[in-house]
């Protein structure tokens, strides 16, 4: 009977189809096990042989706790709203809907050949009005609610109110986003219009102005990776930007907690300083400098108020609330001429590009605090709005990019800090002695921080404060493809929430925004303006909405009445193990454990985070395969092509573009030798006809050799390697075992199949353990030997451990030395190869189910089997080979009885014939035996 793994696969998995058996009760007697997959965006391209790699390595955990007694909990779904779908409409007019259904039926079906044990009736789509309803309603909750400092935790908004009617904003600790002054009386006297305004600073879910990236040209808002140099990828039309009213969420309640739940979880220490540094706790002071008309006050925050004598000019951000009023008509021209320059500037290019120089006197001045002189007001686009105050103290001789400013523009720069002493400091680096600092002088830089501060609060001008780098998350998006907001507003312009949910996408046939930057839901009228009067947002939540908490739905997905219920969440309580990429580190994860904490504090969920472990998986690589193209054309007008090992005779790289071919085409592909022969030449002409007239030069073999370069799989370097192709001529147990067997899970590695072939002959052999070439069975019922129960049991000890410590890589290294152990053994016993199939199973369960039946037994092994446990007692060694040493060196060797006595080993030692003479005619002064080690002589 021959190993026939496609029969194999497809029968195991109509099985466990018809027989559900991986449907997961939401409670049981069981401890629960909950292993979650970051679920994927369903693209038009469909899985490629690297994205399974996380999803296998979960789904061998999942087995092996499901077989180890556990109740686990394994789901899968798709974060199915997004930009791509709307793209697609927009270019082909196939609404989002449908193609996103078309992507997710294709995605199905590539994981359904894979063999995961998925409970597929737990499946949930962000984009599916049932989903999206909760996440409409989580939206509501945060929009209900402020952050009270003083509780550290959320509380409902009416409880602000009540504290506004009692006592105006006096007595408020509540994380806002600028400061009121008001009295209970000012509060009643406000009108509604003024009252909603007021909660807008508290509400954990607010609107505020944001700034979009608008393209006049193409009438539409545009994403950050849509954009290069300022222009749009599609057309190159300038890009500006543009204010709006925009919701967002005040995650920035939430930074310490964020930071001090990493102490509780068990991420990487890259992934945690990821976050650490993203969130950006810094402790210094707040300080406001008056200016000059002393009508106005610029705040600031600085980690280094020790150098505020230092302080030369200031830096607004040129959004800052106070420019235009601080700009002078002799300089409103070059203010404006300057606003008009960083409108065409996105945030990212102000935050990466810290080469550009550039800025403009406003014509006003502050006030220094201490010394009471003038202090030119600038604006730069390397201050931000988004961070801090928006405003900035310049010291210049303290500060790397402030002193590019001022040698720039020509500004004072006034030395503060001496760090002779410290010849190796850097600038800006928390030593040296305070100079030119009038009450400061002398004092090292840690002991003159504290006393400045102190100097700010006595003048009541500062006080200490922790700042954060994190700042609040945009959570509006001018697109159609997305949740609607649960909002609409009165004729006043008044805030109201909609209680009947979800509040559904109408069907659209235009998926352009509007002309004014509005999402294509402005279009639909009849949506927009509901039977009560009022009208919807328009806007729609961004694509992290949906996945911020999708990890609690699955634990409950049914349920119509609430996101989840008490009894499915005490149960399951939180993710055990989360797998996914580093890529999401301070996306993703962080919204998710911002909104848990948040449903914490409503105490709807138990704990505090959301993830106990996380595991990211390294990248699965592809081969780049490139040709030498000359920059220039020949003078016959022709593009030409260079074999790569020719191309030191025409000028060497700098005369060469490099041109990415398909990997179909290239004759050894991520070989030395890689190349395109005449028939991949052919092919390359075929698939690209407008190199129809190329010249191709040669080498003497008559081949075109390529580029070979590790980089990413990915359609645009036409590398994609899909697992179907895989699975169907391996056969998705070889698939699997072949992706960990590629290296550790964590890193990133090169797709090769150079290996797959040696995985494939392993499963066989594995096979012929059951079965003879001719189909007869070989297992027999016999007691095993001390041997094969060693050999079991050594690799059951070593699969745990590779399991527990996700180095899935060495456990399929175990099974292959295991099998050819057993077959050096000629083992065919019953109880050997049962421990085997179960040892197997996780990794590869089709064919472990096809044997586990052929050992007589009736249902899945994943129902009845139980993952093996090692016997230390069948480790044990019969014999112990002890190196023996004269003087510390080895002399010979002797294998012993395992357990011998000491004087025993003594004297069989001595009696080597290769020790005798080494001792023969010396002293033996003593013999040292190290028990299960070696026996040292010393003469």
């Amino acid at each position: 009977m021959e190993y026939r793994p496609q029969e194999i696969e497809e029968k195991w998995r109509s099985y466990w189809k018809e027989n559900k058996t991986y449907q997961t009760p939401t409670t049981s007697d069981k401890p629960k096990y909950y292993v979650l997959d970051m679920f994927p965006y369903p693209s038009g391209a469909g899985l490629h042989v690297g994205h399974p790699l996380g999803y296998i390595a979960s789904d061998i955990f999942a087995r092996y706790k499901r077989l180890s007694g556990f109740n686990v909990l394994h789901p899968m779904g798709y974060d199915a709203f997004g930009l791509p779908a709307e793209q697609y409409a927009i270019q082909t007019g196939v609404h989002p809907a449908v193609s996103t259904a078309e992507n997710v039926g294709r995605y199905r079906q590539q994981l359904d050949k894979l063999g995961f044990s998925y409970d597929w009736d737990r499946s949930v789509n962000t984009s599916s009005p049932e989903y999206y309803k909760w996440t409409q309603q989580i939206f509501i909750w945060l929009f209900e609610h402020y952050y009270d400092t003083t509780a550290d935790k959320a509380l409902p908004i009416t409880e602000l109110i009540r504290q506004f009617e009692e006592k105006g904003s006096a007595t408020v600790a509540a994380a806002h986003s600028h400061e009121e002054h008001f009295s209970a009386a000012d509060w009643q006297g406000f009108s509604a219009q003024e009252k909603e305004e007021v909660l807008m600073n508290y509400r954990l879910a607010y609107r505020k102005v944001g700034y979009v990236n608008w393209c006049e040209e193409l009438g539409t808002v545009l994403a950050n990776d849509e954009i290069k140099d300022g222009r749009s990828e599609r057309g190159g039309f300038p890009v500006v930007q543009k204010p709006m009213m925009q919701w967002a969420l005040r995650i920035t309640a939430y930074a310490q907690r964020l930071l001090d739940g990493l102490d509780t979880v068990d991420f990487s220490e890259a992934l945690k300083t990821q976050q650490r540094n993203w969130i950006g706790r810094s402790e210094g002071a707040e300080l406001f400098f008056l200016t000059e008309n002393e009508e106005d006050k610029i705040e600031v925050f600085t980690t280094r108020p020790d150098t505020l004598f230092g302080v030369s000019f200031m830096v607004l951000a040129p959004e800052h609330e106070l420019v235009q009023k601080l700009t002078t008509a002799e300089q409103k021209e070059e203010i404006d001429a300057y606003l008009h320059y960083v409108e065409g500037r996105s945030e990212r290019d102000r935050m990466m590009d810290v080469k550009t120089i550039s800025g403009a006197f406003t014509g006003s001045y502050a006030i220094h605090p201490f010394t009471g002189k003038k202090v030119p007001i600038w604006i730069s686009e390397y201050v931000l709005a988004g961070y801090g105050t928006g405003a900035i103290m310049a010291v210049p001789s303290d500060d790397e990019r402030d002193q590019r400013f001022a040698q720039h523009f020509g500004l004072d720069i006034l030395p503060v800090v001496d760090q002779s002493d410290y010849p190796n400091a850097e600038m800006g680096q928390k030593i040296g002695k305070l100079i030119n600092s009038d009450f400061l002088n002398g004092l090292e830089v840690k002991a003159a921080i504290p006393k400045a501060i102190e100097k700010l609060e006595a003048l009541n001008i500062g006080q200490r404060k922790v700042n954060f780098r994190l700042h609040d998350a945009n959570f509006s998006r001018q697109r159609y493809w997305g949740e609607p907001f649960p909002i609409s507003y009165d004729a006043e312009g008044l805030t109201q929430v909609e209680t009947a949910l979800p509040v559904e996408l109408p069907e659209l046939d235009n998926f352009q925004p509007t002309a004014d930057g509005h999402s294509p839901l402005a279009r639909v009228e009849s949506w927009v303006n509901t039977p009560e009067g009022r009208k919807r947002e328009t806007d729609t939540m961004p694509g992290f909405a949906g996945s911020s908490w999708y990890f609690l739905r699955y634990m409950d997905p049914k349920n119509e009445n609430a996101p989840f219920s008490e009894e499915a969440v005490n149960y399951w309580q939180d993710v055990d193990l989360y797998l996914g990429g580093a890529e999401h580190a301070v996306g993703h994860l962080m919204y998710s454990r911002f909104w848990h904490k948040f449903l914490y504090d409503l105490g709807k969920v138990p704990t505090q985070e959301p993830y106990k472990k996380l595991v990211n998986q390294g990248m699965i690589q592809g081969i780049i395969e490139q040709i030498y193209m000359f920059k220039e054309k020949n003078e016959a007008g022709q593009t030409v092509f260079v074999s790569a090992d020719r191309i030191a005779e025409y000028g060497g790289e700098e005369a060469f573009a490099l041109l990415p071919v398909h990997i179909d085409f290239v004759s050894n592909y991520g070989q030395e030798d890689s190349h395109l022969d005449q028939e991949g030449v052919a092919k390359f002409l075929e698939w690209r006809p407008s190199y129809a007239d190329a010249e191709f030069i040669y080498n003497e073999a008559g081949q075109l050799m390529t580029d070979s370069e590790i980089g990413k799989m990915s359609k645009r370097y036409y590398n994609v390697v899909n697992p179907d192709d895989m699975v169907a001529l391996y056969g998705s147990d070889c698939f699997r075992l072949y992706e960990m067997f590629l290296g550790p899970l964590e890193d990133s590695k090169p797709w090769n199949t150079s290996g797959i072939s040696g995985v494939a002959k392993f499963l066989r052999r594995l096979w012929l353990l059951f079965y003879s070439p001719e189909g007869e069975w070989l297992v027999q019922k016999e007691t095993p030997t001390a041997k094969e129960r060693k050999a079991l049991h050594h690799c059951i000890k070593q699969v745990q451990h590779g399991l527990e410590s996700f180095s899935l890589n060495t456990c399929v290294s175990d099974f292959m030395k295991l099998s050819n152990e057993l077959r050096d053994l000629n083992c065919h016993k019953a109880e050997i190869l049962e421990g085997f199939v179960l040892l197997l199973a996780p990794f590869a369960p089709h064919l472990a189910e096809e044997l586990w039946q052929a050992l007589g037994h009736q249902e899945s092994v994943f129902k009845t089997g139980a993952f093996p446990s090692f016997n230390p007692a069948y480790l044990v060694e019969d014999s112990i080979v002890y190196p023996v040493c004269v003087n510390g060196k080895k002399r010979a060797a002797i294998e012993l009885a395992n357990g011998l006595a000491q004087e025993a080993i003594k004297e069989q030692a001595l009696a080597l014939e290769d020790i005798q003479k080494w001792i023969e005619g010396k002293t033996i002064r003593k013999v040292i035996v190290v028990p299960k080690r070696m026996v040292n002589i010393v003469v």
